[in-house]
């Protein structure tokens, strides 16, 4: 080798293991200041003992303490009494026991820890802090608190680096007139935002959320909330896969598999989303909504393509459906293009093509109300093109027309229907053997109809009635309907599940009507 690459070879070298014992004592604990030092080399000659305004020095990080054991050869210390860590101008670790390896650059403090970082404080009993990574933990329970919220925990991590807390078993935050409870959870000081992981119950007010995960932000009130959440208030329940709570404004939005149901008044309402209002315990549903109200002897069920039901001081429970409002009950089912209900009246409005079925009976009109209590029709109000049909046999109907009608129910069975202005009616005549014996078209002012078991027992006709009894045989199949005659019996919902069905179209004769109850008027809707 050339001897001036010997020189460069030997000169490398040494730079190289210059810098090793300059990065080396870079890395060495350093003693700025004590009033005692006892040092016994023949003895103990590792340790050194500090006492009295004790200050090291290992980086950038400063150490205070009452009195301290220094380790030279393991780069360690044990400091005792008010021990104060300066990790940076921003954070701060303070306790009475401290245990620092300056290799791996950790320090366990113990007794009365509080870790200061801002605004943030920490405290605990034992702090384990990786001043080089800016991460610690604890495992024997702490309390966090910053100027809007104190969290508490068993386990914890906290990272200074992104300002956040990771929190796990008994985790507990208390804000602005809000507790939340989790598993596990993470916080960050900088948004002030909780995401949290496992069972979680938020308490906020009057209102109580469950859920699996989401997050909640302290500062807008506002919390996003997955894997099926459950909002509570009051008697009011709305639980949705994913759900989305803004408290300042007290809404929220459910999405998927929604179900909002008062447990006072024996409803539910079903969708696939559903938008909620805290202040009326009103919900807006869309999505196969469906409105389900019971009492002890049945169930109700209506569908409309937008439902919305609210409770109003002064009205009680409303509800409003509009299009394609189809309902089924056992006792009664109906089809229109939006409804309205009200429990301070007990009234059931239907608008644009009602259709009411019960039992064998088809009511028709061109706006009908119905008034119940408790589950039970006590009258039946129908106006303009009020018609009523019951299938008799074959291709033939009972049928009554007239300008209004009013019905009374006993025991949620048609009892009296008075009918009122330009009646007609088409009744077929039986003798006492059943044979058929004629047809029954007569005209009157008004008329009253009595019936029992669902039968029609008796006609009382008012106002100079004329009528003509046709034989059986003698009317054609035209002339044995009367005018605007359309049996809807193929749009009747015929079970729970049929409320759901949309039909797109309607016919004028009894082998038809596959609509949604007539041509719909798209823009009438229930009042206000």
């Amino acid at each position: 080798m050339h001897a001036s690459a010997v020189r460069f070879f030997f000169l490398a070298i040494a730079l190289i293991c210059a810098n090793s014992v300059f990065a080396q004592e870079k890395k060495k604990i350093l003693l700025k200041s004590a009033n005692e030092l006892e040092f016994n080399k023949p003895v103990n000659p590792d340790v050194q003992i500090l006492r009295g305004n004790v200050v090291f020095q290992h980086e950038e990080s400063l150490m205070y303490c009452d009195s301290a054991y220094l380790y030279i050869h393991t780069n360690a210390m044990d400091a005792f009494g008010n021990v104060h860590v300066k990790v940076s101008d921003t954070t701060q670790i303070y306790g009475e026991k401290l245990h620092y390896d300056g290799n791996k650059k950790t320090a366990v403090m113990e007794k009365d820890v509080q870790l200061i970082d801002n605004k943030i404080i920490l405290r605990t009993n034992k702090l384990t802090y990786d001043i080089g990574k800016g991460v610690g933990y604890y495992l024997d329970g702490a309390v966090i608190e910053d100027p809007s919220n104190t969290l508490v925990s068993k386990h914890g991590y906290y990272y200074a680096g992104s300002k956040e807390f990771f929190f796990r078993h008994d985790v507990v935050v208390t804000g602005n007139n809000f507790k939340l409870t989790s598993d596990s959870l993470m916080y960050n000081t900088i948004t002030e935002q909780v995401n949290f992981y496992g069972n979680t119950h938020i308490i906020s007010d009057s209102t109580h959320i469950f859920c699996n995960s989401g997050w909640y932000n302290t500062k807008t009130d506002r919390t996003l909330l997955t894997d099926r959440a459950r909002m509570i208030n009051g008697s009011s329940v709305l639980e949705g896969d994913t759900l989305y709570y803004d408290r300042r404004v007290g809404e929220g939005t459910a999405t998927r598999n929604v179900v909002f149901r008062d447990t006072l008044e024996s409803i539910m309402l079903r969708s696939g989303l559903g938008i909620f209002h805290q202040a009326d315990s009103s919900i807006l549903a869309t999505d196969s909504a469906v409105f389900i109200t019971w009492d002890a002897s049945d169930s109700l069920y209506l569908h409309g393509d937008t439902l919305f039901s609210r409770k109003d001081t002064l009205l009680g429970r409303e509800v409003k459906v509009f299009h394609h409002v189809r309902f089924f009950r056992a006792d009664m089912q109906g089809v229109c293009d939006s409804l309205y209900y009200c429990e301070s009246d007990s009234l059931m409005r239907m608008y644009v093509d009602p259709c009411l079925w019960s039992d064998s009976t088809q009511m028709t009109a061109d706006y009908m109300q119905f008034l119940t209590d408790k589950g039970h029709i006590l009258e039946l109000f129908m106006r303009n093109n009020a018609f009523i049909a019951s299938h008799y046999s074959d291709n033939d109907y009972q049928q009554v027309k007239g300008d209004m009608m009013k019905g009374y129910f006993v025991n949620n069975e048609l009892n009296l229907m008075k009918v009122f202005g330009s009646t007609e009616t088409i009744y077929f005549i039986e003798d006492e053997n059943g044979g058929k014996t004629g047809i029954n078209k007569s005209k009157s002012t008004a008329l009253d109809m009595h019936f029992e078991e669902k039968e029609v027992t008796a006609i009382d006709m008012n106002g100079s009635p004329i009528g003509t009894i046709y034989p059986h045989r003698e009317l054609s199949s035209e002339q044995r309907k009367l005018s605007g005659f359309l049996w809807r019996g193929l749009v009747r919902p015929l079970n729970p599940e049929d409320v759901f069905r949309n039909d797109s179209s309607t016919g004028n004769n009894q082998n038809s009507g596959r609509g949604r109850g007539g041509q719909f008027e798209q823009n009438k809707t229930a009042p206000e």
